[in-house]
């Protein structure tokens, strides 16, 4: 086990696997499902790394696969080492573990599975029969229901520990050590887990597995279907809402998304439907890479130069950057995420999709409401001052011990906080106590209060120069603000306007 998660799981498998006296004579094959901690390690290295590209299916391509393990094996005389993701943390879709580990082991490779995605809603199985047999699970176990603090696990064949040397050395690896002599401990799992042991997370990561067990995977995979099914059945065929990967292939329920404005050709940005889910609908989500940036490349179709233009502006490397562009966040692409868990209930799970819903249709008008920060991309209400925007209700610094005891001491600031609710300013006084409901409510008040409230002016300038403007991939306040002025104006003059004339109505 290691604290540092999955990923430390794959370092140090990194670490057995690909010591210096063998790299050179070593290939490492990825999918393109790939999590970072399953790229970038075996890239510094400096050992070999090839990219298995996905087929029509959005699987991988086992043909392709194929041939590069015949080729390297054959030709290259290479040892190989496949290390695939059982299922992508960005789209939820599902390698067919077994039959890709047959393939590998066809040609004496080693297949390594990354897990930390799929381990929480499917079975693992290290020894299926006929070659399907994995030579090392990296699992993520902090992703569980209850796994919060548990540390990651790496479950290995005892042929890889061949390194006389731990790869973390440190205390509790040694059996002796003299002035001149370092004797290691010869069971594996001492020596390879150097330092005072997460006692209280081990016991925790055995009950998280125990959880799942006592639910059944059958039970958890049979829910995860239904889920999907159902979030497709809603948005598969949804104009505004573009979901990232097959909705044919086998998945997990794990969506990533992007909500398209028709009347702007843009699309609205992915940290403001973030901040929107949780200030309307009480919904966490996650936005922005999620840690898979080429297959994310990939999924929303951006080649290498557009690619390489949008690096210019985030980069933090000023020398990276060409002169006339400025740091600008907020033009990293990305994508709004969140999973449909086995365990909610059918009105929960409506409440979501509702909720996911109502932003694509609605979402665009609440961007009036709010501003962003060019340089760190977040997102806030209009009328929460940019000092306080990343405040927190309870946070260490309102903590004092002047009593002799722990207090908190916060009531003036989450009252100054909670007054500066944008969305209290236009909401009717006789709301629903259904979210979505008051947020309809909401949406239809926001022209006139936007007419008479909002100035756009006040919000900083992207400073994209005028040959990049192209590249703006999503909406702004300002287009927004300036749509609903127009068309505010309008429908006042509308209903002012006398008639040219008024025919006499007899009784």
């Amino acid at each position: 086990m290691g604290d540092g998660g999955g990923g430390m799981s794959v370092m140090f498998s990194v670490d057995t696997a690909c010591e210096e006296k063998v790299r050179s004579k070593t290939v490492v094959f990825i999918s393109t499902f790939e999590h970072h901690s399953n790229i970038l390690p075996w890239k510094e290295t400096g050992v070999e790394v090839i990219r298995i590209p996905n087929n029509k299916q959005g699987l991988i391509d086992e043909d392709f696969l194929q041939n590069r393990l015949k080729y390297y094996h054959d030709e290259g005389k290479k040892h190989i080492i496949c290390s695939f993701s059982a299922a992508s943390n960005v789209t939820g879709i599902q390698t067919d573990v077994d039959r890709v580990s047959k393939l590998v082991h066809q040609y004496n490779g080693w297949i390594f599975w990354d897990y930390a995605a799929a381990a929480p809603y499917v079975k693992i199985d290290m020894n299926p029969p006929k070659f399907a047999y994995k030579d090392a699970v990296f699992i993520s176990t902090h992703k569980f229901v209850g796994g919060p603090s548990t540390p990651g696990i790496l479950i290995a064949k005892k042929k890889l520990f061949t390194n006389p040397v731990p790869s973390d050395v440190g205390g509790g690896t040694v059996n002796f050590v003299t002035r001149t002599h370092t004797e290691y401990v010869q069971d594996i799992e001492a020596r390879e887990e150097g330092g005072t042991p997460n006692i209280l997370g081990a016991i925790r990561a055995g009950l998280v597995f125990h959880l799942k067990e006592s639910v059944g995977c059958h039970t958890i995979e049979t829910r995860e279907n239904a889920l999907v099914e159902k979030f497709f059945a809603r948005f598969r065929n949804h104009p505004k809402v573009f979901v990232l990967g097959s909705s044919t292939a086998p998945r997990l329920g794990i969506f990533s998304f992007l909500i398209y404005v028709p009347f702007l050709h843009k699309y609205l940005h992915h940290n403001f439907i973030c901040v929107l889910l949780n200030d309307l609908f009480g919904i966490q989500v996650r936005s922005g890479c999620s840690c898979a940036g080429p297959y994310v490349l990939d999924l929303l179709n951006i080649d290498d130069q557009t690619a390489d233009i949008y690096t210019k502006f985030i980069t933090a490397d000023e020398n990276g950057r060409l002169n006339e562009m400025p740091k600008v966040e907020l033009m990293k692409p990305g994508f709004t995420r969140f999973n449909l868990s086995y365990f909610a209930s059918d009105e929960e799970v409506d409440y979501i999709l509702n909720a996911v819903e109502f932003i694509a249709n609605d979402g665009w008008k609440f961007l009036s409401l709010y501003t962003y920060d060019i340089k760190t991309a977040v997102w806030r209400p209009r009328t929460i001052p940019s000092g306080k925007h990343f405040y927190q209700h309870h946070s260490l610094q309102t903590i004092t011990y002047q009593n002799g005891t722990m207090e908190e001491n916060n009531g003036q600031q989450q009252v100054e906080l909670l007054n500066t609710n944008v969305p209290r300013l236009i909401t009717n006084l006789s709301s629903s106590d259904d979210p979505i409901e008051e947020a309809k409510s909401m949406a239809n008040n926001i022209p006139k209060y936007v007419y008479e409230n909002v100035d756009f002016r006040t919000d900083p300038p992207l400073n994209v120069p005028d040959k990049y403007k192209d590249f703006i991939w999503f909406v702004t306040p300002k287009d927004i603000i300036r749509k609903m002025v127009i068309d505010y104006e309008r429908s006042q003059e509308s209903y002012s306007k006398p008639e040219p004339f008024r025919p006499r109505m007899d009784n």
